[in-house]
């Protein structure tokens, strides 16, 4: 009996023993899993986190002035570089890991142990990659919530007006200067003036005097005669546009720009930068917009350059009105007959009445664009109401200029287009990869006009990152994380 005891007792210690041992495998097991477990969602948070880090350090100034979103991977130092960026990176990744186990007077034990061996960037976009279509992105996308679809609309209207017209493509100057050519080779009549002396009857073309002033500066025509132009000069090589530029990896899987979308970024320009007319008091070149046209050096110049489209768009447009317009049409043709009657040369009528109707289209222009940089409105094509100078007028346009510095907008105008709206119009003859480095131009030299900013290249500006975290464990573990991030 008493063996027997001793027996049952010997069986159940070995049961608890194996079930103890068993118990305990299982227990450590588990907590050896959760381990892995929470190191590796501590290195998910802390991915995370760290990214979030990074892309909240956008530069302030970028989005002040141009409402976009990118890292300045030069933090103000003057040394752009993704590596500057990649140290910000692994620095957070660090702060978010590795564990301050010091708590007061007490120490904590680490239960992770873990640490970053490495935290790299793979692959990151700069805003001038595709051309500066990842900039353009942000852009279009900021007026889009702006002003929403139907702001194009109105953008659209004119600028069909003007193809069907077309007002950007026709060459009245060759036209003109074809008709021109017929009337100098027609051979003129002779009067005696002595013995032996003969010389040709002139023909008194009231054209001849208008086509004089084109050889005349039109700045100072269009001008007010008080108006102190800018003589502001920038140096086109240190800016991106001219310079070689550094490149990222593109839009990736992210789209480009659509053609729609290039007229929401018309829109942008008009929304942030100046113009003659209205200049930004903060800006380096005073004529921005006229700059993104022309990209000459200094505003004087680009100036001069729109301010002749603008007189070659507005003179196609009143060549048009003129030749379609049977009242004004009808005047010419009878003072080109009444001067071809004078020199007995009825076949010269027609040219003269032409070369009259280009002149009297040139005298209108020139008007107009003086009324476009006073900050007025012009219709882009003409009606017998807003039509300005008459025949008589047009022989002493100059005079007329003066007279009209001081009048008020006409009210029959009101719905005309205004001086940015022309250069919208202009916008559309300019190479597009052109128009948008000239824009990232501006930015950078007004962003360089700020504190900290004096470096900034907008090629040192990223918008997307992919990056990889490679954690490791004093118990033996380690993990990695493979993250990609983007603004937009």
């Amino acid at each position: 009996m008493g063996k027997g005891l001793i027996g049952k007792k010997g069986s159940v210690t070995i049961y608890l023993a194996l079930t103890l041992s068993v118990m305990l495998s299982l227990f450590l097991t588990l907590i050896e899993g959760a381990r892995t477990n929470a190191i590796r969602m501590q290195t998910e948070c802390a991915m995370d986190i760290s990214l979030y880090s990074v892309f909240a350090e956008y530069n302030r100034e970028l989005l002040e002035q141009y409402d976009l979103f990118f890292i300045d991977t030069s933090y103000g130092s003057g040394n752009s570089s993704i590596e500057n960026t990649t140290a910000h990176f692994k620095g957070y990744m660090t702060d978010n890991t590795e564990q301050d186990l010091g708590m007061g007077n007490y120490v904590t034990r680490d239960l992770l142990a873990m640490r970053v061996e490495e935290a790299q960037i793979n692959r990151f976009t700069l805003a001038t990659d595709e051309q500066g279509e990842v900039f353009k992105r942000q852009a279009v996308s900021y007026m889009k919530d702006k002003y929403g679809l139907s702001y194009i609309k109105e953008l659209q209207k004119y600028m069909d007006e003007a193809a069907d017209a077309n007002l950007l493509d026709r060459n009245v100057t060759e036209e003109r200067n074809a008709n021109q050519k017929a009337i100098d080779d027609t051979e003129l009549p002779q009067k005696k003036v002595g013995e032996d002396q003969w010389e040709e009857i002139p023909l008194e073309n009231p054209a001849d005097e208008v086509n004089a002033t084109r050889n005349k500066g039109v700045l100072a025509l269009v001008t007010d005669k008080n108006a102190v132009l800018s003589n502001e000069t920038i140096a086109k090589e240190n800016y991106v546009s001219n310079r070689k530029r550094s490149r990222g990896a593109g839009l990736l899987e992210r789209k480009g720009c659509t053609q729609a979308d290039e007229l929401f970024f018309y829109g942008y320009i008009l929304d942030k930068f100046g113009t003659y007319v209205e200049p930004l008091e903060k800006s380096r070149l005073k004529y921005q917009i006229e700059y993104i046209l022309a990209g000459k050096e200094n505003d004087m110049d680009n100036l001069k350059w729109v301010v002749n489209r603008l007189l070659l768009i507005r003179e196609t447009a009143n060549v048009v009105y003129l030749f379609s317009n049977e009242t004004k049409m009808a005047e010419a043709e009878a003072l080109a007959l009444t001067l071809a009657a004078v020199i007995q040369l009825p076949e010269l009528a027609k040219l003269v009445q032409v070369a009259i109707l280009f002149a009297w289209a040139y005298a209108e222009s020139v008007y107009d664009v003086k009324q476009l940089l006073a900050g007025r409105r012009v219709p882009l094509l003409k009606t017998d109401e807003t039509w300005h100078f008459g025949l008589e007028g047009m022989l002493s346009y100059e005079d007329g200029l003066e007279d009209s510095e001081n009048q008020a907008n006409d009210e029959t105008i009101a719905d005309g287009l205004s001086y940015k709206d022309y250069l919208i119009l202009l916008m559309t003859t300019v190479n597009k990869n052109t128009r948008t480095f000239r824009t990232m131009d501006l930015m950078e030299m007004d962003i360089r006009k700020t504190a900290g900013n004096e470096a900034f290249r907008m090629d040192g500006c990223v918008d997307y990152i992919e990056a990889t975290a490679f954690v490791f464990s004093g118990f033996g573990y380690s993990c990695d994380i493979t993250r990609d991030y983007c603004y937009f």
